[in-house]
């Protein structure tokens, strides 16, 4: 094998909002907002109250488990999508991004002002090979232990696209 090849992973991030216009998205956000109050109510002083995620982590920092109670709100939507990211082409225009797992990060919230609700949800890659980076594209197959020649494809960069696992082989 060439010794130039990598196994990676690639991460795909979006962020959820209000602003949000997907009604997938929409779904996500309200699941993840009704939960985030729930969840706050939970991990918050009763005779000290404090209204924002940050300074609820401040206060108690049992309260960072908050994003992974939130993941349960979204895994069902996330469930939806089959293992494939499908806004995300590859140069011929299919649908292709798989992922086999991902996490949900809260980025800020506030019990009472659903406008400061922000969460992140990072799609996770199975391992591919990376064979080649040609003109701001990944060269990329499935197929990581091959001898005589690959199925590949070509995902452009991204600026929401990281590698976050890479291995010489």
């Amino acid at each position: 094998m060439d010794e130039t090849m990598k196994k990676i992973k690639l991460a795909f991030r979006i962020v959820i909002d209000q602003s949000s216009d997907m009604v997938w998205d929409r779904y996500i956000f309200d699941d993840t907002y009704f939960e985030y109050k729930i969840q706050h109510q939970v991990f918050d002083e009763k005779e000290n109250p404090v209204k924002n995620y940050w300074e609820l982590v401040q206060k108690n920092p049992g309260a960072k488990q908050i994003p992974f109670l939130l993941s349960s709100a979204a895994s069902n939507y996330v469930s939806q999508l089959g293992g494939v990211i499908r806004s995300l082409p590859d140069v011929l225009g299919n649908t292709f991004f798989p992922f086999d797992n991902f996490k949900l990060d809260l980025i800020s919230s506030h019990l009472e002002d659903p406008s400061k609700h922000k969460i992140g949800l990072t799609f996770f890659s199975p391992e591919l090979l990376l064979i080649d980076m040609i003109d701001n594209k990944y060269l990329l197959s499935k197929e990581t232990d091959q001898e005589n020649g690959w199925e590949t494809f070509m995902l452009p960069f991204h600026s929401q696209v990281s590698i976050v696992y890479y291995q010489k082989i």
